[in-house]
């Protein structure tokens, strides 16, 4: 999960395997050439022999590769099977374009949220591998930089209620993977006997680069983000997480959650962190954000300047026959449970 180059662990054990089969053959033919009752004849059936099984290995990995880059549906991670989401619901992949909308509407991804200004277009980057790199520019104190599933105008996009979400990133600094309220720019008015009219968020993983913090995966679901209404925001309380296969910033992990009805699960590299039992307003839809921004999550100054954060992949995995959230302005219905 840590190859500074993005590659998965399965491009990393077929290139294992590649390297395994050319050192044999090596050996082999140095042994074979040792031994001089070994006739030239047969001594040249055996390399070509080992040659050709060098190519099979080396044809076999790069037509792998090739086909995982080329988009075959990955494997759904047991977790998720576990809860029933098996199905692909959405997805960007590394062979995908980076579909990102700057102030127009129709796009997979939007350049920043409805509250945030628009970002500079040198923001976002792709490599030949389709690794996005988010750079932010906004300085110490602005407001980060990011992509989302909701519409700049918030007229439309792409929104989710429940599923287990994961992405293979490499972070710096204060970068965020998370969900928040799709109907929140409607103007809702947060009513303290309605949860559902609160503002849901759920933080699939934050960083912070504070040495204290570099083996901890931040993972919080807020009640009802920014107090809004006055009415107080409540989060876990077991947000901070501290993972064996550290170091978080700078490596490459996959962060997942798995979102229910009734709680909520953080894992890295398909391993769980937390889990914590979901707010009276969690499971309303939401909209998907990726980002990055100065500082740190818990406090901690920045380390670079600016800070990055570079995705691989994204996938939202859901039941079968599920249907994503129809959320239009004004609100037409409540989405209760």
């Amino acid at each position: 999960m840590k190859n500074k180059e993005g590659f998965s662990q399965y491009e990393l054990l077929l290139l294992r395997l590649q390297s395994t089969a050319l050192l044999l053959f090596k050996s082999v033919f140095k042994t074979i050439c040792r031994h001089s009752w070994i006739n030239k004849r047969r001594k040249a059936r055996v390399v070509v022999a080992l040659l050709a099984g060098l190519c099979f290995c080396t044809l076999g990995a790069q037509a792998q590769i090739k086909t995982w880059n080329a988009g075959t549906v990955p494997s759904v991670p047991p977790q998720a099977v576990a809860a029933g989401f098996t199905t692909l619901n959405f997805d960007q992949e590394p062979n995908q374009p980076w579909d990102i909308g700057f102030a127009n509407n129709g796009h997979k991804w939007s350049c920043a949220m409805w509250w945030y200004p628009w970002p500079a277009t040198d923001s976002f980057s792709v490599n030949s591998q389709g690794i996005l790199t988010i750079t932010d520019y906004t300085g110490t104190g602005g407001t980060g930089t990011n992509i989302c599933t909701q519409y700049y105008d918030y007229s439309g996009g792409t929104y989710f209620q429940g599923g287990y979400f994961e992405a293979y990133m490499s972070t710096t600094d204060w970068s965020a993977f998370w969900l928040y309220n799709a109907e929140r720019p409607f103007g809702v008015t947060q009513v303290a006997t309605d949860p559902l009219t609160w503002t849901n968020e759920i933080d699939i993983i934050e960083t912070d680069p504070g040495a204290t913090f570099a083996n901890t995966a931040t993972t919080t679901i807020h009640s009802n983000t920014g107090s809004d209404g006055g009415i107080t925001d409540q989060t876990n309380p077991n947000n901070n997480n501290s993972i064996s296969n550290g170091p978080i910033e700078g490596e490459w992990h996959i962060y997942g959650c798995l979102w229910t009805q009734t709680q909520v699960t953080w894992y890295v590299d398909n391993v769980q962190v937390c889990t914590y039992p979901a707010f009276a307003s969690t499971y309303q839809p939401a909209q998907l954000i990726l980002g990055c921004g100065n500082g740190g999550v818990n406090g901690s100054a920045s380390t670079v300047t600016p800070p990055t954060v570079q995705i691989k992949w994204v996938r939202v995995w859901e039941r079968p026959g599920y249907t994503n959230p129809d959320v239009t302005p004004p609100p037409t219905h409540r989405h209760k449970r």
